[in-house]
């Protein structure tokens, strides 16, 4: 009984061990996001997560177009105040202002934590331009 206890507790702390800072550095960080489903929403927010568990220092911006803005429409939203958190945590996130007239969308349609750009591609290009290290979000 002992030897498992024993195991169970090495167990967690190797897993509590994974779940540290591995660096201190700024590292500026650009998402892009265009999945719609609520899947790649929930994984894409533990993936954020999980940067900032282990690079706290992170400077995070999350560019959303395509069907990926709806991650951040305020109707039926479970992800509310996850998305909160995150952005008490500094990370922004933004909508493309190209994509709500393609899909017909209003700024109020979106949460109160969401700022807009005029396109999302441009975004990324200067962003990139400014040392920001890009990541596409979702498969």
């Amino acid at each position: 009984m002992r030897l498992s206890i024993f195991f169970l507790l090495l167990s967690f702390s190797v897993f509590v061990a994974k779940a540290q800072v591995i660096s201190e550095a700024e590292h500026k960080i650009i998402f892009q996001l265009t999945e719609g489903n609520t899947e790649a929403h929930s994984k894409f927010i533990r993936q954020i997560n999980n940067v900032l568990v282990a690079a706290p220092n992170s400077k995070i911006e999350v560019v959303t177009h395509d069907m990926g803005v709806d991650l951040l429409k305020k109707d039926n939203n479970t992800f509310t105040k996850d998305l909160e958190t995150l952005v008490d945590m500094g990370v922004e996130f933004v909508v493309c202002e190209n994509t709500l007239k393609q899909r017909n969308l209003k700024k109020e349609q979106f949460l109160a934590l969401v700022n807009f750009v005029p396109s999302a591609i441009l975004e990324l290009v200067i962003k990139q331009e400014q040392g920001w290290i890009y990541i596409k979000a979702g498969g």
